[in-house]
């Protein structure tokens, strides 16, 4: 087995102080390469990407309003075309259990069963028009993904997790929520909470809950522009 010292002298580079603490046995020894540690970089997924999914059991663990604000926080930081920042959310504790509780019945199929178990329940809403003379925002779909994305991916880095619904009626939610729908949208209903154990789903939900993730092979949606 190479142990750090020998990587790094077969490297021919003086061992960096940030990398105390790896070990070989997680990293591949192509990562430990002379050409990488030119650049003294090792490259992995981010692991609150990786660590990112949709659960729908939910433990009763409390979700504090501090976290809220953090999801809130990076969903601000999104980017957005114009830096039009086209979202808004509205969203409910469920200590606040009357509002909670008329959320979940805007919820649709078998979303209410789980979704209820939830910390906090959130609908996102896009702003159909820009502000620069009211002109219509084709990108406001695409900006409000990449903001809930961002709090998916925060969640994710502090042991939350969301799942994201498509399955609410938009209709009772804009009534609701009295939005003025000739220029707002509800898109997404988003449930967070920690992940919770899967015995507490109904049967068929269980069995959904346990099945491995997949994920496309790469070739499969990236394609690099050949010369012409």
């Amino acid at each position: 087995m190479l142990t750090h010292n020998l990587i790094y002298r077969k490297a021919g580079i003086k061992k960096p102080a940030f990398f105390i603490n790896l070990h070989p046995h997680n990293y591949p020894y192509n990562l430990f390469c002379k050409a990488n540690f030119q650049q003294k970089i090792i490259m992995q997924l981010n692991k609150a990407i990786q660590n990112r999914w949709s659960p729908r059991a939910f433990s009763d663990k409390e979700v504090t309003k501090e976290m809220i604000d953090l999801l809130f926080e990076a969903a601000r930081w999104a980017p957005s075309s114009m830096n039009e920042q086209p979202w808004k959310y509205y969203f409910v504790h469920r200590n606040n259990q009357n509002t909670f509780n008329e959320v979940v019945e805007i919820l649709t199929g078998t979303n209410p069963v789980w979704a209820q178990h939830a910390q906090v329940l959130i609908i996102s809403v896009v702003k159909k028009n820009f502000d620069y003379q009211n002109r219509p925002n084709k990108n406001a779909l695409h900006d409000l993904g990449a903001a809930n994305v961002s709090i998916a991916i925060q969640a994710a880095e502090m042991g939350l997790q969301v799942h994201q619904m498509g399955g609410f009626d938009k209709t009772k939610a804009a009534e609701y929520l009295q939005l003025d729908i000739e220029n707002f949208e509800p898109v997404t209903a988003i449930a967070v909470g920690f992940q919770g154990d899967a015995d507490q789903l109904p049967k068929e939900l269980k069995e959904r809950e346990l099945q491995p993730r997949k994920r496309k092979k790469i070739e499969e949606f990236v394609y690099e522009i050949a010369e012409k």
